[in-house]
């Protein structure tokens, strides 16, 4: 059914519908509500489609269910919450908890068999790719975001607790002991996506396969020689101790692991997640500042973009909220949703990017696959539904958000 008004466009009487659009394609990247409403502007020279409004528009953020842990374990979670600093990250805890329970069968499982060399090596392997196949589709996109936030906010009021996540659990998930802290938190949000930040994405092109291989090498490769680098560089001897003694550390217990117990078993509990880690971030990190202002990269409102309303806020402690996150890091992320709200008139005034029913990944494989018109649909209009501009406008303006930004820009 269509809702059909008149208007003046252009001195031409036009009719305004709101009709359903189907976004599932090809690539079979889904929508929270399965179809994105936009409107369309019909006039003398043919059909214009609008994207939605935001006053048009029921957030699920703000009521969903948390998704991101399987089960409470009642016990455990009632003994250890009275030790956390606020209640509200509980669903972290039970996370914990829900990896520990996995991964001590799990990895006690993979070195058994790998260890076993009476055993075929193609079913050694195999059971070395299904729990590795676990871990990603359970637990790794979980687990990085719960490391993320709770490397800004600590979880326990003790600094030991605090501190299992970032070196007894991050080597499991690929990602090196004391190393996540000083790269996101201390290097990332400090320079904040430019110069001396090493996981900056301003100088490429960033729908350019070519450029993201560039990228990719950088990020997977060059880190273990580029963030010592930065931590000389920027005089924070503190944390260039911690990052030697993490790396080296792990290195030891790699060596030890891999001579004595089974390489083999080694190599599919650390090697292997930590190469699909190290790509998994270097993508994300790609896709949550590909689209850059060249004109206004310092500001937080144009070096990156939010997503709402899609299920993947309830999976990552509502990691689509990226721009609020770079201006107000220590924000709780039980708090973004409702924040984005309240300061949306701030969001639109400074020109931030938002888009619904779909998340950072999903943007980025839009993106590298050249769909930006598809995604145009997604993007979200801060202000009244008559000002909507049209789909082809904000496809037109994110694709000069995808240029490099230049050197004279950087400076200023």
């Amino acid at each position: 059914a269509q809702a059909a008004a008149s208007q003046s466009l252009g001195g031409a009487t036009a009719t305004v519908a709101l009709e359903a659009q189907k976004m599932a394609g090809d690539n079979g990247i889904p929508d929270s509500k399965e179809q994105v409403q936009a409107q369309k502007i019909v006039g003398d020279n043919g059909v214009k489609e609008r994207v939605q409004a935001l006053d048009d528009l029921v957030n699920s953020d703000l009521t969903a269910k948390r998704n991101e842990y399987f089960f409470r374990t009642p016990f455990l979670v009632d003994m250890l919450k009275p030790l956390m600093r606020d209640p509200r990250d509980e669903p972290m805890l039970c996370l914990q908890l829900n990896i520990v329970q996995f991964m001590v069968p799990g990895v006690l499982t993979v070195y058994g068999v790998c260890g076993c060399e009476s055993l075929p090596l193609l079913l050694r392997n195999f059971v070395g790719v299904v729990y590795v196949a676990a871990l990603v589709v359970l637990f790794f996109e979980r687990f990085i975001l719960m490391l993320h936030f709770s490397s800004h906010r600590a979880m326990f009021k003790n600094d030991v607790l605090s501190g299992i996540l970032v070196w007894a659990f991050a080597p499991f998930f690929g990602v090196p002991s004391g190393v996540y802290k000083l790269h996101h938190v201390v290097m990332h949000h400090i320079e904040n996506n430019h110069y001396l930040d090493t996981s900056s994405t301003e100088e490429f092109q960033r729908d350019a396969w070519s450029d993201f291989f560039r990228y990719w090498v950088r990020f997977v490769l060059l880190i273990h020689l580029e963030l010592p680098y930065y931590c000389l560089r920027t005089k924070k001897y503190e944390h260039l101790t911690r990052l030697a003694t993490g790396l080296l550390s792990q290195i030891f217990i790699t060596f030890i692991l891999a001579k004595h117990v089974s390489a083999l078993g080694t190599l599919w509990v650390f090697g292997v997640p930590h190469l699909v880690a190290m790509s998994a971030m270097c993508f994300g990190n790609w896709s949550q500042h590909i689209f850059v202002d060249p004109q206004n990269a310092s500001s937080n409102y144009a070096l990156t973009y939010n997503c709402i309303d899609t299920p993947g806020n309830q999976t990552t402690f509502n990691d689509g909220y990226h721009i609020i996150h770079h201006q107000n890091a220590r924000l709780h992320w039980t708090e973004l949703p409702g924040y984005f709200h309240d300061n949306k008139e701030t969001h639109q005034k400074n020109g931030a990017v938002t888009f619904r029913g779909i998340h950072f990944f999903d943007v980025g494989v839009l993106v590298m696959t050249k769909q930006l018109k598809k995604l145009a649909r997604h993007y979200v209009h801060l202000g009244s539904k008559e000002t909507a501009p049209t789909v082809e406008a904000i496809e037109e303006r994110l694709r000069t958000m995808l240029l490099p930004v230049s050197a004279n820009k950087k400076a200023a």
